[in-house]
């Protein structure tokens, strides 16, 4: 007796008896097939078949992505109508991301002294009640994943694990951090790989040898930062190098092999910086290669894999204006999108950043604060006093609040980091058919206990927040109308 597979791919055996044919699916129920359709199903086969059938069906997905949420306490969901607004567009998403700025190991395992910028804890239950506003994507790629050691960074991977809130981005080894992680919802499969460029030596996850174990981590993308100076400056910082004998020092290193030589030809190294010679002074940073193709090979896997694909990355690092992405960055993000990524998300610098339509994806390169809570903190280990030069005896939340509102340039002098937008994108076959911009204030004029919980902005505010997203998004040739306190994009 012949078998073959159905064209349908619900019905995968057919037993092949004359003129009616029978078959059995994996739901035990009877599906009848005539002659004719009998012969179509045997000239054409099942996997090809099968993947006719998937590329008929329409795979809407409506993606909605935050920056930074810094949350040190819990989250209750909140009845003022801003907020409940806020949940609403969240939730109305197949897919919510969300960057986890916490190590969720309630303040337990070991403080690192290069924690970027203090360091961060929280108890495990603020991931849930991110779950509960909606968010089911988020990446762990910072420069706050070590913050309390390999403890905290592993406690943190398995609590999200455990609550099935899909991560990338930090894991045991290298491999294991760079890895794409899937999201399964309704609409299809998701894919995502995190990384991130701004964290502190021995931060980035090694790799695992056949002799040796892998060290715990974040994915790393590297770069390298090229001072551009004229010749004769050029020629100065080299006199100093030679006269102070600094130059002597670095050569010995790369002969005793422990020390390479420059990358590029007429590159000069001095105090750990890279000067070459330019037309104008500046400064040039380019991605890491090796770290580019890796992350790439990700994107490019789990392309493969999902039926959308995203990529985010965590970066400080700024062009003139904090508000402008440094060059790397840029050339990172094209280079993910060529990789197959269907969107790019940028954070990492608190405040927003431009957004860019290339080849028609769409690239966010920050997309700021979502939840700010600095100074609601209930513990900083000691060496984060010291490095901010603030009394021990002092509660980490005064001291977090008096960093916010007397610091001469610090997040309370600045409007930028308590205003973001929430992007609202609509993907058909992988497509990009329609982007909202929806205005959010952290509420940087309210008392400390309300200040950086994510609300609506609505009135003149709203207008505001979206004016200045429209300003920076202009240099990358993006058009954004307003109307009605919402923005939208032409594509």
């Amino acid at each position: 007796m012949a078998y073959y597979r159905a064209a349908n791919p619900r019905y995968p055996l057919i037993q092949s008896v004359p003129h009616r044919q029978i078959c059995q699916d994996s739901l035990s129920s009877n599906y009848v097939l005539t002659a004719s359709e009998m012969a179509r199903t045997v000239a054409i086969p099942w996997y090809q078949r099968m993947r006719e059938g998937a590329e008929t069906m329409t795979r809407r997905f409506v993606v909605t992505a935050t920056g930074d949420s810094l949350i040190t306490t819990r989250m209750p969901e909140y009845r003022d109508p801003a907020f409940q607004g806020m949940l609403n567009l969240i939730r109305s998403c197949d897919v919510a991301f969300t960057n986890m700025e916490m190590v969720l190991s309630n303040y337990q395992g070991h403080p690192v002294v290069e924690s970027g910028g203090g360091n961060l804890s929280a108890h495990p239950l603020v991931a849930s009640d991110l779950m509960q506003m909606g968010f089911n994507l988020t990446a762990f790629a910072n420069n706050h994943t070590m913050n309390y050691g390999e403890h905290g960074c592993l406690t943190t991977i398995d609590t999200l694990a455990e609550y099935g809130f899909t991560c990338a981005g930090a894991g045991r080894t290298l491999a294991d951090a760079r890895l794409p992680v899937y999201l399964e919802t309704p609409a299809g499969r998701v894919g995502l790989m995190g990384c991130a460029s701004s964290f502190a030596p021995g931060q980035r996850a090694g790799a695992q040898k056949h002799d040796t174990p892998g060290r715990p981590g974040l994915n790393p993308q590297r770069f390298d930062t090229l001072y551009i100076v004229d010749q004769e400056h050029y020629d100065a910082v080299q006199r100093i190098a030679e006269r102070t004998g600094v130059e002597k020092q670095r050569q010995m290193g790369i002969d005793m092999g422990f020390r390479q030589q420059p990358k590029r030809e007429g590159e000069l190294s001095f105090a750990e910086r890279s000067f070459m010679v330019g037309d104008s002074f500046g400064i040039r940073t380019e991605p890491h290669e090796k770290d580019l193709d890796g992350n790439a090979e990700s994107v490019r896997e789990a392309s493969m894999v999902s039926h959308l694909t995203l990529a985010s990355i965590h970066a400080h690092e700024q062009g003139k204006e904090k508000d402008q992405p440094a060059d790397f960055l840029i050339e990172f993000a094209h280079a993910m999108v060529d990789a197959g990524a269907d969107m790019v998300i940028g954070h990492g610098p608190h405040l927003l950043r431009g957004m860019e339509i290339y080849k028609g994806k769409p690239i966010f390169y920050s997309v700021g604060n979502f939840i700010f809570q600095p100074e609601l903190m209930r513990r900083m280990p000691a060496e984060d006093y010291d490095t901010l030069a603030w009394d021990q005896s002092l509660p980490a939340g005064v001291m977090q609040r008096g960093l916010i509102s007397e610091s001469k340039a610090g997040f309370g002098r600045d409007r930028r980091y308590w205003e973001t937008v929430l992007p609202i994108c609509t993907f058909e076959d992988r497509m990009l058919t329609e982007i909202q911009l929806h205005p959010i204030t952290l509420g940087v004029d309210g008392p400390a206990v309300d200040r950086g919980t994510p609300r609506l902005a609505t009135g003149e505010l709203g207008g505001e927040i979206l004016d200045s997203f429209v300003r920076l998004s202009q240099p990358f040739g993006v058009t954004i109308e307003v109307r009605g306190n919402v923005g939208h994009v032409a594509l």
